[in-house]
């Protein structure tokens, strides 16, 4: 063990304070305000009033001066400036203004009833009912008295049908 004399200190035993007085302090133990006055303060740490400071506007100030790119201006602006994209538009408004004639409106945006009218709907999409009025009803939609009227219903329900009956 080594024994120190009064007003000898290791290099190892000076406190980061004595270390911050003589300038060796590493560079991550120093604090913020260290670090500030050095100007080594990160620019994500600077407050926003520094950043006024130093003419950095806040995006606020970007939108009413104009330089916001055009992607970030919001759905309002946009619609005000009558920049309303396509894909925000319904189909009515396609074609109020011209852009859709009356038979080019896309398929996803007919309604069920509109696409039954054109006998676009998918068969799988039909109601049960105008399945039926086609006789088109799916085998597994048929109730059991109908399928014993046509005999397919399996023997078990007949003979359960029958029992009945008797």
């Amino acid at each position: 063990m080594e024994i120190l004399r009064v007003g000898e200190t290791t290099r190892l035993k000076h406190t980061a304070l004595e270390k911050l007085r003589v300038g060796e302090s590493p560079r991550w133990r120093r604090s913020a305000l260290a670090k500030v006055r050095v100007g080594e303060s990160p620019r994500w740490r600077n407050s926003a009033l520094k950043k006024l400071r130093v003419g950095e506007k806040s995006a606020l100030e970007k939108l009413y001066a104009e330089e916001t790119p055009r992607w970030s201006n919001s759905a309002l602006e946009k619609l005000r400036a009558g920049e309303t994209p396509c894909c925000i538009k319904s189909g009515l408004e396609k074609l109020r203004a011209g852009e859709l004639r009356a038979g080019e409106t896309p398929c996803w945006t007919n309604s069920a009833l509109e696409k039954l009218r054109v006998e676009e709907t998918p068969r799988w999409s039909n109601f049960a009912l105008e399945k039926q009025r086609v006789g088109e009803t799916p085998h597994w939609r048929n109730s059991a008295l109908e399928k014993v009227r046509v005999g397919e219903s399996p023997r078990w329900k007949i003979f359960a049908l029958e029992k009945l009956r008797v």
